[in-house]
């Protein structure tokens, strides 16, 4: 039988068969026939046979109820119990001073872990234990990396160590973070990007009696299947597949293109890459020309052998989208007349065949998970499009801040110059990378898109065998002043931990992620909180009574 939800139960329902009432402090129950012993029972029958009359005048009448014991005025214990758990003051039980409990009844054990007790909320008598441990192993493991370095780590909502929180650093390819969100924020992560073949006038009899335009719709990372494995260097590449466009305008029914294949790549401006970026990295091909129609990132030759040299970026991208359109519409028997080259498509054109690209969460993740240096170039324009309609890197920027400000982001000390976060222009702070982490709505989008330790994107060959592979997830950041790594890590006790850190030093001098000790930073952030067993501090087992 549960408890009353008061102390003052009616004499005539405790008087009943079986009722119970509370025995002291503790919830135990004991039969109210143990009240009054037999000898006692008897003498009230004789008082009520001698004097009839005094018993006839209260009968009906209930006797007066006893008066309650005090009660024990504990308004100010509780909070003050809280206010030690909560500071991890005591190792071991906070006990609240209580009446002896009676034997307990009808039950096989009895809880040892009082209520009021430490034990009851082992997390927070760890964590400030846990915390100063891990500041201490950080402001250690700091003393590897420059002056000029921020660090910011947090979990559950609270900072747990800040090392220049607000410093304006450059983040290399942590900036496609800021990016990202941005794009999040203006479009939605269920948007698509099309791209549209149309023509003057729809195709009769199969034919397209003109030009067949390609109409580039933003980034939509289009490309052929061969890229991925010869694109250069080790950056791995997704693209979607052009040849899906090809079977769509072949199911409209066109059979030959009298005229040529023309890519429109007005959707951005013809500005290829951007006057901060270093010659170098071009050279590198680091990054291709930037467009509103890309194929293949916009290098237009390539081979297996996957060296800078073989890798040509094309002077045109969008007319050399039109020229990988020709032939992929040749090789599936799809007659073309004219050559291929960049133009306008006229207004109210026909549509012939689209294809969209999958939604903007995937294409985020895809750009995070593998650095996709031109992907994050074209988003940096498609926002300039979305806030102002301007397809150029002044618009994007400008755009990306408003959103990030608005959306409640740190934006103190953002300067954004690119989206890729290729130029050392850029400036961000730790404590905006961990903002955009953290930020309720379009944070785990970013999260989950990034590479994972020892798995996959750019983090697949890093921390491999180790307690950080398929713990962390993260974001790097390289380049020769620069090396960075933001993300969220998954501690072997349980939780998550997010951080960004950021190290620089002057232009042209070198930084390298072994000079500053990154996989230590991964190890302590894994080993959160350290020497603390949570477990041991819960409540202790029930014991036999």
């Amino acid at each position: 039988m549960s408890p009353p939800d008061d102390d003052h139960t009616p004499r005539h329902l405790a008087r009943s068969s079986g009722a119970r009432t509370p025995a002291g402090v503790g919830g135990a129950y004991r039969d109210v026939s143990e009240r009054r012993p037999a000898s006692q029972l008897a003498d009230a029958a004789r008082r009520r046979r001698e004097h009839p009359e005094g018993h006839d005048r209260n009968r009906g009448r209930r006797p007066p109820a006893p008066e309650p014991p005090p009660r024990r005025r504990v308004g100010w214990v509780l909070p003050a119990l809280l206010a030690l758990v909560a500071t991890g003051a005591g190792a071991g039980a906070v006990l609240l001073d209580a009446d002896p409990v009676a034997d307990p009844v009808g039950i096989d054990q009895v809880v040892t872990t009082p209520v009021l007790s430490a034990r009851r909320v082992p997390e927070a008598v760890a964590a400030p234990v846990a915390d100063r441990r891990l500041g201490t192993d950080l402001q250690a493991w700091l003393g590897a990396s420059p002056a000029d370095t921020c660090l910011v780590v947090a979990t559950e909502g609270r900072d747990v160590f800040e090392h220049n929180p607000l410093t304006p650093v450059t983040g290399a390819s942590t900036q496609k973070l800021l990016t990202a969100t941005g794009l999040l924020l203006a479009l939605g992560p269920e948007a698509t990007f099309r791209t549209d073949a149309v023509a003057a006038a729809p195709p009769e009899g199969g034919v397209v009696a003109g030009d067949l335009f390609l109409v580039g719709g933003g980034p939509a990372d289009l490309g052929t299947t061969d890229w991925p494995e010869m694109s250069p260097g080790t950056r791995p590449r997704v693209v979607h597949d052009i040849d899906e466009l090809v079977t769509a305008i072949a199911a409209a029914g066109v059979t030959r293109v009298d005229g040529s294949v023309v890519g429109d790549g007005s959707r951005y401006d013809d500005q290829r890459y951007h006057p901060s970026l270093a010659p170098r990295l071009i050279d590198q091909d680091q990054v291709g020309p930037t467009g509103g129609l890309v194929v293949n990132d916009g290098f237009a030759a390539y081979s297996a052998a996957r060296t800078n040299s073989a890798t040509v970026p094309a002077d045109d991208p969008a007319a050399d989208a039109a020229r990988v359109l020709t032939e992929r519409l040749e090789a599936h028997g799809i007659a073309v007349a004219g050559a291929p080259r960049a133009g306008a498509a006229p207004d109210g054109a026909s549509p012939v065949a689209s294809l969209d690209s999958p939604p903007l969460a995937q294409i985020v993740a895809e750009m995070l998970t593998t650095s996709d240096n031109e992907a994050a170039e074209a988003a940096l324009k498609e926002i300039g499009v979305a806030t102002s309609g301007e397809g150029t890197w002044a618009a994007g920027a400008a755009g990306l801040t408003a959103l990030l400000g608005e959306a409640g982001v740190s934006s103190e000390g953002v300067e954004v110059v690119d989206g890729s976060g290729l130029t050392i222009e850029n400036r961000l702070t730790c404590r905006t990378l961990v903002d955009v982490l953290t930020r309720e709505q379009t944070g785990p989008i970013l999260r989950d898109g990034l590479a994972v330790a020892g798995q996959t994107g750019t983090l697949a060959d890093r921390w491999q065998g180790t307690d950080v592979a398929g713990r962390m997830r993260a974001k790097t950041g390289t380049l020769r002043n620069v090396t960075a790594l933001a993300g969220e890590v998954e501690p072997v006790q349980g939780g998550a931990v997010t951080f960004a850190y950021v190290a620089n030093v002057p232009d042209p001098d070198e930084v390298t992620p072994a000079e500053v000790g990154v996989d230590d930073l991964a190890q302590i952030l894994v080993e959160y909180p350290r020497d603390v067993d949570v477990a041991a501090l819960g409540p202790l087992p029930a014991a036999a009574p």
